[in-house]
C-alpha cells in the first residue's frame, strides 16, 4: 500500500491536488477570518486571501509539484501573473455574483474554486512552468522523460 502512496505522489497531477485542497483550505480560512475580523468589504476580503494563496500555490507548485525551481523564476512569474489575472476574475466574479443570489460566501467561494481547478493545472503544467526546448540535450531530453513518468528529473 506505502509503494503505491508514494508512486503516486510522484505523479504531478497528484501533489497539484493535494497543494490545491491545502491552498483551498487557507484561502476559505483567510476570506472568513477576514470577513470576520475587519471591516473590509466582501469585494477586498476576497482580493486579499485570492493573493495570499495564490503566492503561496505557486511557492509550492513551482518546488514541489512540477520541479521547476531549477529554471528561472521570471519568465514564471510573469506567466504566472497572467494565468493568475484571469482565474481572478472569474473566481471574482463568481463568489460576488453569487453572493448576490444570496448564496453565502464560503459556498461561493467554493463554486469559484471548483470552476477553475482543471483550467489553473493546464496552465501550471504546460504554460507558467513549461519546459523550454533546448534542442538535443541529453540532460533535457532525460528530465522530459522522468516527467512523463511522473519521476523525478533525471539531471
Amino acid at each position: 500500500m506505502r509503494g503505491r502512496v508514494v508512486d503516486a505522489w510522484r505523479h504531478p497531477l497528484v501533489r497539484f491536488v493535494a497543494f490545491a485542497g491545502l491552498g483551498f483550505g487557507f484561502d476559505v480560512g483567510l476570506l472568513l477570518l477576514l470577513k470576520a475580523v475587519t471591516p473590509l468589504p466582501a469585494f477586498a476580503c476576497v482580493t486579499v486571501a485570492f493573493w495570499a494563496t495564490y503566492a503561496v500555490n505557486f511557492v509550492l507548485n513551482r518546488y514541489f509539484t512540477f520541479d521547476a525551481s531549477h529554471r528561472a523564476v521570471g519568465p514564471q512569474v510573469a506567466r504566472f501573473v497572467v494565468q493568475v489575472l484571469g482565474d481572478y476574475a472569474l473566481t471574482v466574479g463568481v463568489v460576488l455574483g453569487l453572493q448576490v443570489l444570496g448564496v453565502h460566501l464560503a459556498v461561493g467561494r467554493v463554486a469559484a474554486g471548483a470552476t477553475t481547478l482543471v483550467f489553473n493545472y493546464v496552465m501550471y503544467r504546460w504554460w507558467t512552468f513549461h519546459r523550454p526546448a533546448t534542442g538535443g540535450s541529453g540532460t533535457d531530453a532525460g528530465q522530459v522523460v522522468a516527467a512523463a513518468r511522473g519521476g523525478a528529473s533525471a539531471g
